[in-house]
């Protein structure tokens, strides 16, 4: 017949008893514990994305402001050039201007000795005729005389 051993039947007893004040007194805290354990990693986690999300947003933002003031640069750059085209073209034209007005004044100031000159060359030669009239008649006519045909010859040769 089967026997019955009742060591086996006190040790399963006893295991059943220390399971219990186990459960009781220790799984109740270790639970805690490891909860707690378990709530601040999962809190680390919500950290580290919390923070990651943070520096994506300010990465982007930098990124943003990067390209800002790459397009500003590059605004700022064209507008100097076009500003120094217009002044290119302005001192250009203040140039041109300024030529053509000493060309002008050259060309006035030409007109003005030529005709001194001629008038100066029709004196001299109206001088002349008068000298050679007083020698071939061999007399001096009167200042007022030779004042008349003096004027009156210049009038003519001006007239030619």
């Amino acid at each position: 017949m089967l026997k019955f051993d009742w060591n086996i039947a006190f040790t399963f007893i006893n295991l059943v008893v220390f399971y219990l004040l186990m459960r009781k007194f220790l799984f109740g805290r270790i639970k805690k514990v490891m909860d707690a354990r378990k709530e601040l990693i999962q809190k680390q986690f919500d950290d580290a994305a919390q923070t990651e999300k943070e520096a994506n947003e300010k990465l982007a933002d930098y990124e943003n402001r990067i390209a800002n003031y790459e397009a500003e640069g590059e605004q700022i750059i064209s507008e100097a050039k076009d500003n120094a085209k217009v002044e290119y073209n302005k001192i250009i034209e203040e140039a041109e201007a300024d030529a053509k007005a000493l060309k002008a004044d050259a060309k006035k100031q030409i007109e003005i000795d030529t005709l001194n000159a001629q008038r100066a060359a029709k004196e001299e030669i109206a001088s002349l005729a008068m000298q050679a009239a007083e020698k071939v008649v061999g007399k001096n006519i009167s200042a007022d005389t030779n004042s008349d045909i003096f004027d009156e010859f210049l009038k003519e040769s001006s007239e030619e």
